[in-house]
């Protein structure tokens, strides 16, 4: 693992660090607040608690627990020494703290980068991968082929899991990476700790410990609920047929207000047509596009 000691003067602290990033060899529009919640949402996701998240400024925000800070910054034309070349746009990702070590287990902090780094990869598509080593630097293609092997259609339809990104199993991760890496195949015996640690960070959750696919359609808190339930009860009143299918959903799937919304919606709308008798003239409408 790459961590930067930095002593002051006096010699009264010591700040650890570990980074990594996203490389950008072309202009990108990037939004800090954007980048900031898909890392908040991800970190909530693997179990990490935040105290506080920030935005400092347009290309900086600090995310804080209790047991460490990530620092979140958008730099322009950044050296990349590998590539002896600057990027004109690179995320960079620090993992720091004052005062003694990240974590008793070092793996921690690179699980935290490891899983932050494929929730941002997808949706930002950069071209290189910059890893907690200055060589350690994975194309788009490696990056992703590291995190998601190739799979028999079996496989994936098991494991596939809608809205939420998984990482692979340890061994095909660990050995994508190794293989994508310069020199991994020529490593000393504190190379060989540090690939270790790499395979650590791209562990597989349980299956037991995946999410339900049917729990992210309820609404978290009971008022969000309750006002699903009074929408459908004065549906209810004006379309019963309508409003007796939306309780059905509701009691098996659990009240998603954006469903009931446009389920009052367009009761509305042909509740309006048919007053008005156009409710033919707009079947015919679209019978006519159709055709």
């Amino acid at each position: 693992m790459s961590v930067k000691t930095r002593m002051d003067p006096t010699m009264t602290h010591t700040t650890h660090k570990v980074t990594a990033g996203l490389v950008f060899l072309g202009m990108r529009a990037l939004d800090i607040t954007a980048i900031t919640k898909r890392i908040a949402h991800t970190l909530d996701q693997i179990g990490v608690e935040l105290t506080a998240q920030r935005c400092l400024s347009e290309e900086a925000a600090v995310l804080r627990t209790r047991d460490f800070d990530l620092r979140v910054t958008i730099e322009r034309k950044r050296h990349i020494p590998k590539l002896d070349l600057p990027a004109d746009h690179y995320i960079g990702l620090t993992l720091m703290r004052e005062d003694g070590p990240l974590w008793t287990d070092p793996e921690a902090s690179q699980t935290v980068l490891a899983q932050t780094l494929a929730a941002l990869h997808v949706p930002l598509a950069p071209d290189f991968v910059q890893w907690t080593e200055p060589d350690a630097l994975l194309t788009r293609a490696e990056f992703r082929a590291a995190i998601s092997p190739p799979q028999d259609a079996e496989t994936r339809r098991a494991r596939r899991r809608p809205g939420r990104e998984r990482l692979p199993d340890v061994e095909t991760a660990y050995s994508g990476l190794q293989h994508s890496i310069p020199g991994a195949g020529d490593y000393s015996e504190a190379d060989e700790a540090r690939l270790r640690a790499l395979h650590a960070a791209f562990c597989d959750p349980e299956p037991e410990e995946v999410d339900d696919p049917g729990e992210g359609i309820r609404e978290p808190t009971a008022p969000l609920r309750l006002s699903v339930w009074m929408m459908t009860i004065t549906l209810g009143l004006f379309a019963l047929p309508v409003a007796a299918a939306l309780t059905v959903f509701n009691l098996l799937r659990g009240e998603n207000l954006r469903l009931a919304s446009h389920t009052a919606a367009l009761t509305g709308m042909f509740m309006a047509l048919q007053a008005h008798g156009a409710v033919a003239e707009v079947l015919e409408i679209v019978q006519g596009i159709g055709t």
